[in-house]
């Protein structure tokens, strides 16, 4: 399309090396029903049927590639290779794949902005804030699983299951449809969920599964950047967290899992499209989705100048695509994809190339001032670890 373009890297692989393939792999190897994804090569699913329990971690934002060039012995003693996550490589995309089992294509979510054709609406998807600022899901009456329509995976594994999350999230909207019939194990401290997991294992009945998730690498990272001292510091406190995990767990046969949703990269460059008036106004809406991978929705007849101008204008920093081109290949994972994925990926993908972001600003909306980001193609974004031990 332009002479801009980059040839992309492969799409995820979701025939057996992805974070979509690993929960295919706990799930059956939970007895539990998964979707049609195949398992995780680097973990079939008999090596966790082999345990009596099963700890997922997920510390949001750990890349592969910093993780190895850290001083973390105890992640890195135990990782067994790189995986990648999914497309986009972003939180809200990556999370609902660990709480639905689901790739992107069929739970259909595609970015922390999301346009949702059918109320109308740009939300920021976790929290359920219109893009202009407002009140989340929490605040308005919403049938939020009639929306999404997601099964949580707790309800694909029979036996007992727990969260432990995060106590400004634990009780959202989004966690509560994604709890299912599992216990809910709110947490403050990085310590506290460490006491919460291992509570949740040899309580009176003994969890078959617990999922805990982590976010403090990921918020320093974007504040700091992923290779700053506060984000590195805080990355040897997760690991010997995790180290004290295992070692609380230490004979109860417990498969101790940890991955990630994503890397990070650093913002080296930034496109404000404010101060591209002729791209802006081809624009139905403000761009959805990230600022290393943006949906841009143009307005009818507005299609080939568009085209034009970003090739023009934006080319040195961004391919531009038919979004239906990268559902057509693959990106979002195999099989029949949500109804409304093709909706929330408007007609163009702006893939930005390394180093760069764009931000789209609204009325009254500051700067995008992040200095970690992530959500493209970056393979410090896509490749995130898998460490597993047995206690």
């Amino acid at each position: 399309m332009s002479s801009a373009h980059r040839d992309l890297p492969s799409p995820p692989d979701y025939q057996g090396g992805s974070l979509a393939n690993l929960m295919s792999s706990l799930i059956i190897g939970l007895g539990g029903t998964p979707s049609s994804l195949p398992p995780l090569r680097l973990l079939p699913p008999h090596e966790v049927s082999a345990h009596r329990h099963v700890v997922l971690v997920v510390v949001d934002g750990l890349g592969d590639e910093f993780l190895k060039s850290q001083p973390a012995p105890f992640l890195n003693a135990h990782r067994r290779g790189a995986i990648h996550s999914v497309f986009p490589t972003t939180t809200a995309t990556g999370v609902t794949t660990v709480l639905t089992g689901d790739a992107p294509a069929q739970h259909g979510l595609s970015g922390w902005y999301v346009h949702f054709r059918e109320l109308g609406a740009v939300l920021a998807v976790l929290p359920g804030i219109p893009r202009h600022g407002g009140v989340g899901y929490d605040r308005v009456t919403l049938d939020l699983k009639g929306i999404l329509n997601h099964q949580a995976i707790f309800d694909r594994i029979p036996g007992t299951s727990a969260m432990a999350a995060p106590e400004k999230i634990a009780r959202t909207p989004y966690n509560r449809l994604h709890l299912g019939k599992a216990g809910l194990l709110p947490f403050k401290r990085l310590e506290d969920m460490v006491e919460r997991v291992n509570k949740a294992i040899r309580g009176r009945t003994g969890a078959r599964y617990v999922y805990a998730y982590w976010s403090e690498l990921d918020s320093l990272g974007h504040e700091y950047g992923p290779d700053s001292s506060r984000t590195r510091d805080h990355l040897a406190r997760v690991d010997q967290a995790l180290s004290t995990l295992a070692e609380r767990l230490v004979g109860t046969d417990t498969l101790l899992v940890v991955t990630a949703d994503h890397g990070m990269v650093d913002v080296c460059q930034r496109l404000d499209l404010s101060v591209h008036p002729q791209i802006s106004r081809c624009l139905a809406l403000p761009l959805c989705g990230e600022p290393r991978v943006a949906w841009a929705y143009v307005r009818q007849g507005y299609h080939d100048i568009f085209q034009q101008r970003v090739e023009a204008e934006l080319g040195h920093a961004c391919t531009l695509l038919p979004s239906r081109q990268l559902l057509e290949q693959g990106w979002f994972g195999p099989g029949e994809p949500h109804p409304e994925l093709e909706a929330r990926i408007g007609d163009y993908a702006l893939l930005m190339h390394p180093g760069w972001i764009i931000h789209d600003r609204i009325p009254g909306q500051d700067p995008h001032d992040m200095v970690g980001v992530h959500g493209g193609l970056d393979p410090r974004e896509i490749h995130i670890p898998l460490a597993r031990t047995v206690c």
